[in-house]
């Protein structure tokens, strides 16, 4: 019997780049494809969806998608020229930071600016760029929209980092038909309260749970909740201010949480805060949804030289991930080569944290590099493979899409006349097939060490993240 065994001693961590965003030039900033994403990316099937918030043919932002592979980019929406550049009315938005919500050939968003009231609006297009529709625009009232959106039963839930009843943002509720707006809740600054939300919302039942960057008892942000009905507002959390004076972002718990959206797993929150942390250059945290047992899980390391290299990374933006026990995150900042930005992972107890990528550094005045730089949005995950974005860098200094395959070795051994598989990482769940072009399947109860009967005359294996 001839046993075979596929990805055998894999590279762990390959990077790819699968497209650079062209340079964008004039006042507004044009080109043909949009520049510096933000946002996380949206996967169905093997194509990626996102969003610019610079660049597309009138300045404005753009939406997009590519093919997992790099191939068949496709500009899918370019918004309106803003009256002056970053702010101004338009019929559709602009600015759009952060990631969409696939539902069905659907996809939903927001935008930071335009509309036509220029305070933002929400957003709906087909999956193939056609049929955009302004499903709502902001008011003086209730704008600028700065994260993405959350469903629930045809409902749609976001935030805005200003408006308002006092102009410090909003929790709000819209059905998907763009009817029935309302104001959620008014956010004040004040001790109760938080301030300027730039984070998306978590649903889980008839709970909101959320993020604000500031106010709170500290005024260093909150963690808050709230009924989707608007009822019952609490701050669960409050993040610390400067416990150091002579290093005015350092304490023990992390502050501003930014962008991205909480991780919810069982009855435990996850998230990341942009600055704070024994090193000033914020944590990766976790609490139970009722405010109790808050853990730092990750405070990351000092910069070598302001705003230098760190061990890790620093000032992690968007949402967490997870694969099996583990946590998946990017940073803006640090690493080891570089001071722009990282890829790591850490499980969900705290322990074993890993770097898996530091991007490279910015090699002229062009802010043009290989690879990218800047990790802000987050990352999604297919089998062993990760996609995220930068905002910087590239081939034209305008940011790109990524692939880092995670890159779990499979070894193997004959023992007894059967074949005997080991893997490292739990979060990963070994896949077989008798021939390369039907697919791969699950090994049912599969774990580190499995021993295998074969069943054929060959047969392949490999690993697929869970």
């Amino acid at each position: 019997m001839l046993l075979v065994l596929a990805a055998f001693a894999a590279p762990a961590q390959t990077y790819q780049e699968l497209y650079s965003f062209s340079l964008a030039s004039g006042f507004p900033s044009t080109n043909t494809d949009g520049s510096e994403p933000y946002s996380a990316l949206v996967l169905s099937s093997n194509v990626l969806y996102g969003t610019t918030v610079y660049g597309g043919t009138n300045g404005a932002g753009a939406i997009f998608s590519v093919h997992t592979d790099g191939t068949d980019f496709k500009d899918l929406y370019s918004f309106s020229a803003l009256p002056d550049y970053v702010v101004g009315d338009n019929n559709d938005g602009g600015l759009p930071y952060a990631a969409l919500l696939l539902s069905s050939n659907k996809l939903y968003g927001t935008a930071s600016a335009g509309g036509t009231a220029g305070d933002g609006s929400i957003f709906r297009i087909n999956t193939d760029g056609t049929d955009f529709t302004n499903l709502h625009s902001f008011t003086d009232g209730s704008g600028s929209p700065r994260a993405g959106l959350t469903l629930s039963s045809n409902v749609l839930y976001g935030t805005t980092i200003s408006g308002g009843v006092d102009y410090g943002g909003s929790v709000f509720r819209i059905n998907l038909d763009g009817s029935d707006y309302t104001n959620l809740h008014s956010f004040t600054g004040t001790t109760n309260d938080g301030l300027g939300p730039t984070t998306g919302l978590v649903v889980s039942g008839n709970t909101l749970y959320g993020t604000a960057q500031s106010g709170g008892k500290y005024y260093g942000g909150v963690v808050f909740t709230i009924s989707t009905g608007g009822i019952g507002y609490t701050n669960l959390f409050n993040f610390e201010t400067n416990t150091d004076q002579g290093n005015p972002s350092t304490n023990m718990t992390g502050a501003s949480p930014y962008f991205g959206t909480m991780l919810l797993l069982g009855n435990r929150l996850y998230g990341t805060t942009r600055f704070g942390g024994t090193n000033g250059n914020g944590v990766v945290f976790a609490l139970n949804t009722d405010g109790s047992a808050f853990t730092n899980l990750h405070t990351f390391g000092a910069s070598d030289t302001p705003g230098g290299n760190t061990s890790d990374g620093a000032q992690p933006y968007g949402t967490l991930i997870q694969i099996g026990s583990s946590l998946y995150g990017t940073a803006d900042d640090g690493g080891t080569n570089s001071s722009f930005g990282t890829v790591f992972a850490v499980n969900t107890n705290g322990s074993d944290f890993r770097l898996l990528y530091t991007f490279g550094a910015i090699i002229n005045s062009a802010y043009i590099n290989v690879g990218g730089a800047g990790a802000v949005g987050g990352l999604v995950v297919s089998g062993n493979t990760v996609y995220g974005t930068t905002v910087n860098g590239g081939e034209d200094s305008e940011g790109n899409v990524y692939s880092l395959n995670l890159g779990v070795p499979l070894a193997a051994q004959v023992s007894g006349g059967n074949l005997v598989l080991t893997w490292s990482n739990a979060a990963f769940s070994l896949y077989a097939t008798p021939a390369l072009d039907v697919g791969f399947t699950n090994v049912p109860g599969a774990t580190s060490p499995y021993t295998n009967y074969p069943a054929g005359p060959q047969e392949f294996f490999q690993l697929q993240a869970n």
